[in-house]
């Protein structure tokens, strides 16, 4: 970027800092103030140790995910109630999952939009009321269009959240050890609800119908919709364009420490992820990169598929492991939703601590996904063998590990996807990943439904489902690794 095009907005005012260099937000250590088109923004540090306005936000973001647990498995848990009250076929099943994914797939699409016009508060609270809307709707029992139209919402709602705040916690400090929390704290909310509803349903005294339940899950999304509304006061539209411009620059200038020559740097960002916009595109001055221009690059889509078949085998194993261990395997309710809580358990367990291994045991994000991608194959390949016998006990210590070794691989893929993009293409390409790739929690269950509905049998086919889920995501990520091992450089902005 040239000076003249700097002179644009103010750089922010730090003593220590030389007016023509762009800071790093990181060396922060107090909340900066600078004027940007009119509008005085709050900068803070991009270092969780250095600001407690950080430290909430961040713990804003895990009542979040943990929201989406809850939010996730609640279909998957009430599959059999649900089919009884709407007397619904495995199709029908379907098409909950169906309506979902169309709410992802509908912010992957104007994700940057809302972000240029909301900023990242505007989005998270409008996701976190389209949440609370569908859940406090399903909890009146409507006809199932209405229902339907409720997944709907929550589905925008999960999209919404799901991008922007991976995207904003990818550029912080220790993001591996972060994102790992953050998606463990999924993993508690798909811990907490089949046995959260086992319990509620089946309880001796007083038992809840089905849908007080979604009354349950709505209160908690508005406790989060005030948090997240709170403590992100200070992220405007302005404020994320500004910050967008910051990573920008900082990008450019990391290359040209490194010898790279000014004239080729932006061509060189763009070659480097196979973008294929025309050359006014390449010469202009924004920082933030368009939608249309994302959609153009073969490494987002790939980020995207990858994402996509990750999370719905995932999400696919989660939501109908409970119906295909009382219909295939004829178990007890109570038990087929004990052995759904160990899968989440120890996908928690995996996010949460193998971030730390990732950061500290591993020389890049490629092989440490590797590793994991390949343990979770593995797991899905004991789940189905040993189902055909009665090693019920070991089964709950071969779930337990699988999850363990699944649940990394989503931060671990956004912190890889970080580090591989171009800065200007971060926000709207890992925007576009993650609500794409979140669409695969409604896709694949879908086909699940599909196939459990086309005969009697179908479900059997269910694990094997997964085991060729997690092959094909293997031939994926090992092409992704082929093509970026070498140039491979983590960063922390």
């Amino acid at each position: 970027m040239s000076v003249e095009a700097n002179s644009r907005y103010s750089e922010l005012i730090n003593e220590n800092t030389d007016n023509n260099e762009v800071s790093d937000p990181s060396s922060f250590t107090t909340l900066q103030k600078v004027e940007f088109e009119g509008e005085i923004l709050t900068i803070d540090t991009n270092n969780w140790r250095h600001s407690r306005l950080l430290q909430i936000q961040i713990v804003s973001a895990y009542f979040v995910f943990i929201l989406f647990g809850l939010n996730e498995q609640t279909v998957g848990t009430l599959i059999p109630k649900l089919q009884e009250h709407y007397h619904l076929s495995d199709l029908h099943v379907s098409f909950i999952f169906f309506c979902s994914v169309l709410g992802y797939l509908t912010m992957a699409f104007v994700n940057n939009q809302t972000h240029d016009k909301l900023g990242i508060r505007g989005v998270a609270v409008l996701g976190a009321s389209a949440m609370c809307l569908g859940n406090l709707s399903a909890s009146f029992k409507p006809p199932f269009l209405i229902f339907l139209i409720c997944y709907f919402s929550n589905g925008v709602g999960l999209g919404a959240l799901d991008a922007s705040l991976n995207a904003w916690m990818g550029n912080l400090v220790d993001s591996n050890q972060l994102l790992g929390i953050l998606h463990g704290c999924y993993g508690i909310g798909s811990l907490v609800s089949p046995s959260l509803i086992t319990y509620l349903l089946e309880k001796p005294s007083s038992p809840w119908d089905w849908n007080t339940y979604y009354l349950l899950v709505a209160s908690f999304g508005a406790t989060v919709l005030v948090l997240v509304g709170y403590t992100f006061r200070f992220e405007t539209p302005k404020k994320y364009k500004y910050m967008a411009q910051l990573r920008h620059q900082k990008s450019k200038e990391n290359k040209l420490q490194d010898g790279a020559d000014p004239n080729e740097v932006e061509l060189d960002d763009i070659n480097k992820t196979n973008f294929e916009i025309d050359e006014d595109d390449e010469e202009d001055e924004e920082h933030s990169a368009t939608f249309a221009q994302a959609v153009k690059s073969p490494l987002i889509w790939g980020f995207a598929g990858i994402l996509f078949i990750y999370v719905g085998g995932e999400v696919a194993f989660g939501a109908w492991l409970v119906t295909y261990l009382l219909r295939i395997k004829n178990w007890t309710y109570k038990a087929s939703s004990h052995i759904a809580t160990t899968f989440w358990f120890g996908l928690t367990v995996g996010r949460c601590a193998l971030g730390f291994v990732t950061a500290h045991y591993f020389t890049t994000e490629l092989m440490a996904n590797l590793a994991y991608i390949v343990g979770s194959l593995l797991g899905y390949v004991l789940f189905w063998l040993l189902s055909f016998t009665q090693q019920v006990g070991l089964l709950f210590i071969i779930v337990f590990l699988t999850g363990a070794m699944v649940g990394p691989i989503f931060p671990t893929t956004i912190v890889a996807s970080v580090n591989i993009l171009p800065a200007k293409f971060q926000t709207v390409g890992i925007g576009f990943i993650c609500a794409l790739g979140g669409g695969g929690a409604a896709g694949i269950p879908f086909l699940i439904g599909l196939m459990a509905d086309s005969s009697d049998g179908g479900l059997k086919a269910y694990p094997i489902m997964i085991i060729i889920i997690f092959a094909v995501l293997l031939v994926s990520w090992l092409v992704i690794m082929k093509k970026h091992t070498r140039g491979y450089k983590r960063n922390l902005i």
